[in-house]
């Protein structure tokens, strides 16, 4: 096995199909499959199996695809590395994140690391939690930002951030003068909450089978921006974290109301990379620069 045959399973075990694979590498068709066949040879078993719909992965194929990976990482942090021996402070950080920490607390990181390590640049994707996951799990991100994301074999949280899930509304709503409320009395209100697949989501549908609520909610969104517009023109309330909304709180323009039910109350934003990777350098550094503005911001870390 050389290289080139493993960049081309690799990218075929990616795309699921021999044509959007070759697509990608610019590489025939034809050239492609011949690699992948000389592979299983080399190795002794199918890699694949082949149907109508593409390319779906042996279990020999699994095993492969993990080493893959990994290899195809490797060889990215060396050429970044080697790019910093020649004295090129640059590199490539492949963030994914929720809506919610972008604008606010993603942003001022990535300025405050620019402004030291301006060759850095980087790559920003906005998703679900589940996807999250998904893409650090699959080498497409090198970090992840998710709400409440769950810690499955091959992912590490190197930061936890605790961020409240609350209620929130315009100042003049009924519910604006409330310590705290139930998930129960919120749903007596028109409400906005994120679609399936989002961390916050989990959380409520898990509160609402536990407490044996039913669930109506007057806008499902993908969108934290509309979720924010709900709440401040009115139209209802919105269950969001309050990070997702610190501007909008600090100047008074939305009121939070922390809600008691306790799977609702113990929430964070988790940071998580691919554990059995070397991160490059650069990778690292913005890593450590995302805990030191959690420092300086006073916000409660976790881990």
């Amino acid at each position: 096995m050389d290289f080139t045959q493993l960049r081309y399973f690799h990218e075929v075990a990616r795309a699921g199909t021999i044509r959007k694979a070759s697509e990608r590498l610019n590489v025939a068709a034809s050239a492609l499959s011949r690699q992948i066949q000389q592979l299983e040879h080399q190795v002794g078993m199918a890699l694949f199996d082949r149907n109508s719909q593409g390319m779906r992965l042996t279990p020999a194929g699994e095993i492969y695809a993990r080493h893959a990976k990994l290899v195809m990482l490797d060889e990215e942090r060396a050429r970044n590395e080697l790019a910093e021996l020649k004295g090129l402070k640059r590199g490539i950080v492949r963030v994914v994140s929720a809506e919610g920490v972008v604008s606010d607390y993603l942003m001022q990181t990535i300025a405050a690391f620019r402004a030291s390590s301006p060759g850095v640049s980087f790559q920003l994707g906005v998703i679900g939690t589940d996807d999250i996951i998904k893409a650090v799990k699959n080498g497409d991100a090198d970090i992840g930002l998710a709400f409440n994301g769950r810690l499955e074999a091959e992912i590490e949280f190197r930061l936890q951030i605790f961020d409240r899930l609350c209620v929130v509304c315009a100042p003049s709503h009924p519910l604006a003068k409330k310590k705290s409320i139930n998930l129960r009395e919120v749903l007596g209100y028109p409400l906005a909450i994120p679609v399936t697949g989002f961390g916050i989501r989990t959380l409520i549908d898990e509160a609402c089978r536990i407490s044996r609520l039913r669930l109506n909610a007057a806008l499902m969104t993908n969108c934290i921006d509309a979720l924010r517009a709900f709440a401040f023109n009115g139209i209802g309330v919105s269950v969001i974290t309050q990070l997702s909304v610190r501007r909008e709180l600090a100047s008074g323009q939305l009121i939070a109301v922390p809600l008691t039910n306790p799977t609702l109350r113990h929430s964070s934003i988790d940071v998580m990379v691919l554990g059995a990777r070397r991160q490059p350098q650069a990778v690292e550094a913005f890593l450590k620069q995302l805990r030191d503005e959690a420092v300086a911001r006073k916000t409660q870390i976790l881990v």
